[in-house]
């Protein structure tokens, strides 16, 4: 037996704080949507240009939030895996305990 202890209410925190995260993160996905959407101001070179920058830029940063989002999502799966394993774990440590009659 490990010497690991699990405090159960710091893990629920954490994921309530990382699920508060990833809320964010989704926010700011679908913002992003919009203003990769955006289109030159005219049909001029330099519009064309700054347009296609701006189109690039934002397109790199949705990608970047996606995986960040993919990342953090396994990460509160996993957490939640692991509380549930814990609780299961002290339910049934406390039902051993009773007296038996």
């Amino acid at each position: 037996m490990s010497g690991t202890k699990v405090d159960l209410e710091t893990l629920r925190a954490a994921i309530k704080e990382y699920e508060s995260i990833y809320l964010d993160l989704e926010k700011a996905h679908l913002a992003g949507e919009e203003l990769v959407r955006v289109e030159a101001a005219g049909l001029d070179m330099p519009s064309k240009v700054y347009n296609n920058w701006a189109v690039t830029s934002g397109d790199a940063h949705q990608k970047s939030n996606e995986q960040l989002r993919k990342t953090l999502k396994t990460r509160i799966e996993n957490l939640r895996a692991t509380l549930t394993q814990y609780e299961q774990t002290e339910h049934g440590n406390q039902a051993n305990l009773k007296p038996k009659d």
